[in-house]
């Protein structure tokens, strides 16, 4: 089980490292509900389009999956935050949990993580109030998925 994964080398960068690099940002809260991941997909293909991105489809998925984790696994309202950035997008999600995220390598459950793994360049968990913000590094241009290698 891994609860933490960074790109190879990264040093975990902190939230004002983050906001001096952003080149805009947004956010909005959504309520505890079982729509929420369908409006924060709306929601980050809406914004991001509207930056001039034309592929917005992996920062959708991931967002997806860390508000359903929020929804499953924590309690509070998930807040999306979206961070355009040099290098890409930065996809942050917070909640009132402090407990993080697993991975499971093995079996049906913690699938939504190892896909954010696949997806993102880094990805953390940072504490946040009395909660918590799970985050990713999205590239500027997508990567195509590798194939997993045979269990």
């Amino acid at each position: 089980m891994s609860s933490l994964r960074l790109a190879a080398g990264a040093v975990l960068p902190d939230s004002a490292h983050v906001d001096a690099d952003a080149l805009t940002h947004t956010e909005v809260r959504l309520p505890e509900s079982h729509r929420s991941a369908a409006l924060a997909r709306e929601f980050t293909r809406t914004t991001l389009t509207g930056w001039g991105h034309q592929s917005w489809q992996d920062a959708a998925q991931v967002v997806s999956e860390l508000v359903s984790n929020v929804l499953l696994h924590a309690h509070g309202q998930p807040v999306v935050r979206l961070v355009e950035v040099s290098t890409g997008i930065r996809v942050e999600v917070s909640d009132d949990s402090p407990r993080p995220p697993t991975v499971l390598r093995s079996g049906h459950r913690g699938l939504g993580m190892r896909l954010v793994e696949r997806l993102s360049t880094a990805w953390g968990v940072s504490r946040r109030g009395r909660g918590k913000v799970v985050w990713c590094d999205l590239p500027a241009t997508p990567t195509p998925i590798p194939n997993p290698a045979p269990a």
